[in-house]
């Protein structure tokens, strides 16, 4: 099953859950809470994901290791293969 699949599947079941909901809320004066509750549900649950996604993003950037080694072991090998491609001909600006 590909993410795609999982993910509609995920959205039709809370599409049918939140229509079921929506359409049972009785209406009155005493459900007004609710059935506005349940009719900006999804609203609710995109402004969740997306404060929990930025959360994950913004703890990922602020954790991220800075390897000074590998910084230079990548610039030596850059400077290596120019030198080789120089040797060769090319011509590099």
């Amino acid at each position: 099953m590909t993410k795609l699949v999982e993910w509609l599947g995920g959205a039709g079941l809370f599409a049918g859950v939140w229509a079921y909901l929506f359409i049972s809320t009785p209406v009155g004066n005493s459900s007004d809470f609710a059935r506005h509750f349940v009719l900006f549900l999804p609203f609710y649950v995109l402004l969740a994901f997306a404060v929990i996604s930025v959360s994950i993003i913004a703890w990922r950037v602020y954790t991220f290791n800075d390897c000074e080694e590998a910084a230079k072991e990548l610039k030596q090998e850059i400077a290596d293969a120019k030198a080789d491609l120089i040797k060769k001909g090319f011509k590099l600006d």
